[in-house]
C-alpha cells in the first residue's frame, strides 16, 4: 500500500506541474495567434477570449497525453537516480512489472479524459471556432459600411456610399445608394440615416430627408420621389443556423455515418489519442530505467525521439488513410501496435536483463574466440 500510495501521489504532483507549464505555453501561443487574427480583422475583438478558450480545448487532448508521459518518465527517473528503486526491489521483492499497476491506476482517469476531449469536446470547440469566424464574416453590413468608400452588397446589385459618421455609432450622414434589378435602376440620396432592427430580426437603414430617382431600363420614364423617411433592408435574418463545414469540426456520429476517406482519417486522429496516452504511460516505465552512475541524457533523448516519431506517425497514417492507401483499422493497428510492441520489448529487456543482440554478436565474444584459436594454430607445425 505504501508503494502504491507513494507512487500515485508523486505522479499526481509531477503531472500537475508539467501540465501547468505546458498549459501556460499553449495559452500564450493561442493568445498570440488569436490577437493576430483580431488585428488583421478576421475575427471580432469581443470574441478574443472566446477564441482563446476554443483553441485551448482543441489542443487539450494531446497536451494531457504529453503531460502524462513526461510525468511518469520524470518521476521514475528520479526514483532510479536517488536509489529508491533499489530499496523497493530489495525490500518488497518488486520487479519493474510491479510499476504497471500504480501507473495505470493514475493514468486511467487521464486516459478517459483524453478520450472525452478527443472524441467530443475538441470537435465541438473547433466547430464553435469556425462558426464564430463565419458569423464575423457574415456580420451586419452596417458594420462593414465605412465612411469615404463605396461598398457593394447583394452581389453587387446595391452600392452604398457614406460621406461621414454621425454622432452615434448607428447614425450616418449624407448617404448615397444605387440599386439595380428587375428592369429598373434607382438612386437614393439622403441627408442622414440610422440603423434599426425590427421585431423579426431584419436590419434596416432608415434614411431621412432624401430623394429617390427611379429609371426604367426599357424606356426613358423617370420617377422622382422625395421622402422624409425611407427604410432599406440591408440583410435578412438567417432561417438556418450557421454550421461548421470542416471535417475536423464534425461530430463523431456524423463522421461514422459517412465513411469517406477524409472522415476515416479524422476518426483515426480522434481514436488514436486515448490509445497513445495509454501506450506512452506504459512506455515511460522501461524508458526511465537508468543507472545512478550514468546520466539521464540518453534516456531523455530516446524518449523525445519516440514521442516525435509517434506524433509524426499519427499524421502520416492520417494522410495515408485520407489518400486511400490504408484502411482506418489497419492504420490504427499498425501505428499503435508498433508502439505497444516496442513497449513490450523494452519491458522484457529490462526485467530479464537481456541483450539487444545475441552474445555471439558481441565484439568481446569474437575476440575471445580468436584468442582461443591462436595456440592451436602454433602447435600444428
Amino acid at each position: 500500500m505504501i508503494f502504491k500510495r507513494s507512487m500515485v501521489s508523486e505522479l499526481a504532483n509531477s503531472a500537475g506541474g508539467v501540465f501547468t507549464v505546458l498549459f501556460t505555453i499553449v495559452i500564450a501561443v493561442g493568445m498570440v495567434r488569436v490577437l493576430s487574427l483580431a488585428a488583421g480583422g478576421r475575427i471580432d475583438n469581443a470574441a478574443v477570449l472566446q477564441m482563446v478558450l476554443y483553441n485551448v480545448l482543441t489542443n487539450l487532448a494531446p497536451l494531457l497525453a504529453v503531460s502524462l508521459f513526461i510525468a511518469v518518465l520524470m518521476t521514475l527517473m528520479r526514483w532510479w537516480q536517488d536509489n529508491e528503486m533499489v530499496v523497493w526491489f530489495s525490500s518488497g521483492g518488486q520487479s519493474l512489472l510491479a510499476w504497471i499497476g500504480p501507473v495505470l491506476r493514475f493514468s486511467i482517469p487521464v486516459i478517459l479524459a483524453v478520450g472525452l476531449l478527443s472524441l467530443v469536446i475538441s470537435p465541438w470547440a473547433r466547430s464553435q471556432s469556425e462558426i464564430t469566424r463565419e458569423q464575423f464574416k457574415q456580420r451586419d453590413e452596417v458594420n462593414a459600411i465605412a465612411p469615404g468608400r463605396f461598398i457593394e452588397s447583394m452581389g453587387g446589385k446595391r452600392v452604398f456610399f457614406i460621406e461621414s459618421q454621425g454622432e452615434d455609432t448607428n447614425e450616418v450622414d449624407h448617404i448615397f445608394m444605387a440599386e439595380g434589378g428587375k428592369g429598373r435602376e434607382s438612386v437614393v440620396t439622403a441627408e442622414r440615416g440610422r440603423i434599426e432592427l425590427n421585431e423579426e430580426g431584419d436590419r434596416y437603414i432608415v434614411l431621412h430627408n432624401g430623394r429617390r430617382i427611379e429609371t426604367q431600363n426599357d424606356s426613358s420614364a423617370t420617377r422622382i420621389v422625395e421622402f422624409d423617411t425611407y427604410g432599406v433592408r440591408i440583410d435578412i435574418k438567417l432561417d438556418k443556423p450557421l454550421r461548421a463545414s470542416r471535417t475536423a469540426s464534425q461530430p463523431l456520429p456524423l463522421l461514422m455515418a459517412n465513411p469517406t476517406p477524409e472522415n476515416q482519417a479524422q476518426l483515426l486522429w480522434r481514436f488514436t489519442w486515448p490509445i497513445a496516452a495509454f501506450n506512452l504511460a506504459l512506455l515511460a516505465v522501461p524508458l526511465s530505467c537508468t543507472s545512478p552512475r550514468a546520466g539521464r541524457s540518453l534516456n531523455l533523448i530516446f524518449a523525445a525521439l519516440i514521442f516525435v516519431l509517434y506524433l509524426n506517425g499519427i499524421s502520416i497514417c492520417e494522410t495515408w488513410v485520407e489518400q486511400g492507401k490504408l484502411s482506418l483499422w489497419s492504420a490504427f493497428a499498425l501505428l499503435n501496435g508498433t508502439v505497444f510492441l516496442i513497449t513490450v520489448v523494452l519491458f522484457i529487456r529490462r526485467v530479464y536483463m537481456m541483450r539487444w543482440l545475441p552474445s555471439w554478436c558481441s565484439i568481446w565474444y569474437i575476440r575471445e574466440r580468436l584468442q582461443s584459436r591462436k595456440p592451436r594454430a602454433t602447435e600444428e607445425p
